[in-house]
């Protein structure tokens, strides 16, 4: 049975989808909510932290909750996927996925990348970059960023086997699912050098937060796919 903030969080972005609640006004304030679904203030927080996660709604200090603006007319391009175990998972059935670590340091994150982890300026992060390998064929370029104070102890061994797995099982996190944007781009430098595309080649991206049970948000990145070598399937719970 998912959490009580997960069904109330749920109910609202349905509410959203089908324009219940004005796009020009505020949300409900979090006392109303409460009072509505007869909870705690904090478990309201705890859902509209999951929506903010999941890119719907925007807070404003001292104003309230706000729908996102181009939320309803580009929310069939957002996919937000289920469950999300990493490349190494994902492919293992499929063949041998290998990892290249192209970058790997540590630094402070800017202004989007702050909102997108829900962290402040001063919380370091990981940055690195990856290419991942299917039976050793360039398959995708990931770009990642992850809060050091969420994943503590993360090295360049993790990132060349799995770090899901490090996540999952040495440092006993619960991942619950992602929030996902997919755009065709043109491909960089690095997508032509790694993943041997040509410059008129389309690349797949997929922006992506990866979050854990309680809505904390565990994982920012953009992963790049060859046009001819990615796909995405998308399947959504009701």
């Amino acid at each position: 049975m998912a959490a009580k903030y997960i069904t109330i969080a749920r109910e609202i972005k349905k509410r959203i989808m089908s324009q219940q609640y004005p796009a020009h006004l505020p949300l409900p304030d979090q006392f109303a909510l409460a009072q509505e679904f007869n909870t705690s203030r904090m478990t309201i927080q705890q859902a509209m932290r999951q929506l903010i996660v999941e890119g719907l709604v925007y807070t404003r200090q001292g104003l309230g909750t706000f729908i996102r603006k181009n939320f309803l007319q580009l929310s069939q391009w957002d996919l937000p996927g289920s469950d999300y175990f990493g490349a190494t998972k994902t492919w293992e059935n499929v063949g041998t996925v290998t990892s290249q670590v192209i970058k790997f340091e540590l630094r402070f994150p800017d202004e989007k990348e702050q909102a997108s982890l829900l962290i402040d300026a001063d919380a370091p992060v990981y940055d690195f970059i990856r290419l991942r390998l299917l039976d050793g064929e360039p398959v995708s370029l990931e770009f990642t960023l992850m809060p050091v104070q969420l994943v503590p102890g993360l090295n360049k061994s993790h990132l060349e086997s799995s770090v899901f797995r490090y996540v999952q099982e040495t440092l006993d996190l619960k991942l619950m699912g992602s929030w996902r944007v997919v755009r065709a781009l043109k491909p960089n430098e690095q997508d032509q050098r790694y993943l041997n595309c040509e410059p008129g080649d389309p690349v797949l991206e997929v922006e992506q937060v990866v979050y854990l049970d309680d809505g904390t948000p565990l994982e920012y990145a953009h992963c790049h796919y060859r046009y001819d070598h990615g796909g995405i399937i998308v399947v959504n719970h009701g």
